[in-house]
């Protein structure tokens, strides 16, 4: 599988918490079937049944006023007038309750408050109050005056055979708007009487509901006999808290994941980056590049790993830079032959010419070069040393080009006995007699100055011969990069760059530059006293 650690450690994150989350929502959807619905359906019942209580409430309220005032007709014997005025001052009381409440007597003769008197031995309610044996009767509801009504009554009976019951004249509104403000899963309440709903003026509202196959809920209203309270909800509403709390465990399992990613893509540069930046710096490696180092404080696992991959580098920057030593001692064992043959020439030539003077001087030259190029193997001399072996080199080259080579050599008295790298400047210096002094018939000139600031050397070798601009600007990036390129060839100019670098770091190094017909090498190097082979840590005056 192709991808960063970091896209997929994100991607089994999301796959492993989808599978986790899919098998949690299942058991989570069967136990709300299992028990949230059951317990909607219990929760709802209980609201229904506290309407019906509300509603029984009230009957119950009304049948209890009605006993009373039959308790009080019968215990003071009272006779139709009294009890008809008894009956009227009650109603004059309660007339925000009751329509209207009189006496009904004995052959079916009902007395309202205002003294009317009406035969009602043929009204169904009457009838069937007559067939009941129970105290208290509701009636059916009955269309009076545009509104719905129920008419209650209550037997009075005892010895007094004249008066048979108290009626009072109720409007069912009230009821009908108790059972319409439930408000449960959008439902609809009625009250029905003998399975007759009163809701008559919402009847096609109903029967067009009932279609949607609903769950009722049907509760008994006491104390009127055949009254009841139902309810209707459409399945899919009761269902929809199972939805509700499924897209809030949806809603919340996103939030969770999202969070996860963000902890994740936080997590990034603590875990993956430096992780990262270890590949990275494993391909500059890969690369030929051992001065490559990654910085880290952790004490954990990524931290370890650091600290190996550090040492690893450091080991085989050191073995490269000793496989480099050992090439360059044996190409410089190559050249030294040839470099003899040639001054030896030069020094036969002198001699048949009997100039002994120089002959001598040129002896005293290569022996200088010798001595000092070699060192007894030390890494790093004294300025003036280095400085005293490339006179001598130069010296034996005059020699050999006469009028076609001179040169000079400027510099600061306090520099020289500040360390630099054994032969620093030879491959330099050679590279500008090769390539400037050889190729010119009217005679080449090389300058060496030295200049300085408060930690830096500057050491500039120039010559009069001008570099191709295209092949200046690849050498400085190469050089740069520290790396190798074919434009090097024959310049010896990367051996010395690359350890420079080694030795002092990045911020130093070779740089070339060629303008008005001259080409100038730029050499940076640290500012250090001593001439021994521990010298980094203490720099020049």
């Amino acid at each position: 599988m192709r991808g960063s650690i970091k896209t997929k450690i994100i991607i089994a994150i999301i796959i492993t918490f989808s599978i986790l989350f899919s098998i949690h929502l299942y058991i989570i959807d069967t136990k709300i079937k299992d028990s949230v619905s059951v317990l909607n359906r219990n929760l709802t019942k209980q609201v229904i049944d506290a309407r019906a209580h509300q509603i029984a409430y009230w009957l119950q309220q009304r049948k209890i006023e009605l006993e009373m005032m039959s308790d009080c007709i019968i215990s003071f014997n009272m006779e139709e007038i009294e009890a008809r005025d008894y009956v009227q001052s009650v109603y004059e009381k309660k007339s925000n309750i009751y329509l209207d409440m009189g006496i009904i007597k004995f052959g079916g003769y009902r007395i309202s408050s205002d003294g009317i008197r009406e035969c009602i031995r043929q009204e169904k309610y009457y009838k069937n109050a007559l067939k009941e044996t129970a105290c208290f009767k509701v009636s059916h509801p009955i269309e009076k005056n545009g509104r719905n009504i129920a008419v209650m009554l209550y037997k009075v009976g005892g010895v007094n055979r004249e008066i048979e019951f108290i009626y009072a004249e109720v409007s069912l509104e009230d009821l009908m708007r108790i059972a319409a403000k439930i408000n449960v899963y959008e439902g609809v309440g009625e009250i029905l009487i003998s399975n007759n709903s009163i809701h008559t003026n919402e009847k096609i509202f109903y029967q067009d509901f009932m279609r949607e196959n609903p769950i009722i809920f049907e509760t008994d209203i006491e104390p009127a006999r055949g009254w009841s309270l139902n309810y209707y909800i459409p399945e899919k509403n009761i269902n929809k808290i199972n939805q509700h709390i499924r897209k809030s465990i949806l809603v919340f399992a996103i939030i969770l994941l999202m969070t996860v990613i963000v902890l994740l893509a936080g997590s990034y540069t603590s875990i993956v980056k430096p992780i990262d930046q270890l590949r990275k710096l494993m391909k500059k490696v890969e690369d030929g590049d051992f001065s490559v180092r990654l910085k880290s404080n952790r004490q954990d696992e990524i931290g370890h790993l650091i600290t190996s991959f550090n040492k690893m580098t450091e080991k085989l920057e050191k073995l490269s830079y000793q496989e480099k030593e050992m090439r360059m001692r044996i190409m410089q064992e190559q050249i030294k032959p040839h470099f003899l043959y040639n001054t030896l020439d030069t020094i036969k030539w002198v001699a048949m010419e009997d100039n002994t003077e120089e002959v001598l001087s040129l002896i005293d030259a290569l022996s200088t070069y010798f001595r000092i190029g070699l060192s007894n193997g030390k890494n790093f001399i004294a300025l003036d040393e280095e400085l005293e072996h490339i006179d001598s080199y130069l010296s034996i080259q005059k020699a050999r080009y006469e009028e076609r080579l001179t040169y000079s050599i400027h510099y600061d008295d306090s520099l020289a006995d500040c360390s630099v790298m054994r032969v620093l400047l030879q491959p330099i210096v050679e590279n500008a007699v090769i390539h400037g002094v050889n190729k010119r018939e009217n005679g080449g000139r090389i300058s060496i100055s030295i200049i300085h600031d408060k930690e830096t050397i500057i050491i500039k070798i120039m010559n009069n011969a001008e570099m191709s601009l295209d092949i200046l600007k690849e050498i400085n990036h190469a050089l740069k990069l520290d790396k190798q390129i074919e434009a090097f060839k024959g310049y010896g100019l990367y051996s010395v760059n690359h350890r420079i670098k080694l030795e002092h770091g990045e911020k130093y190094g070779l740089e070339l530059q060629s303008q008005k017909g001259w080409t100038t090498a730029a050499i940076r190097i640290p500012k250090i006293r001593g001439g021994n082979e521990n010298v980094e840590s203490s720099h020049c005056r």
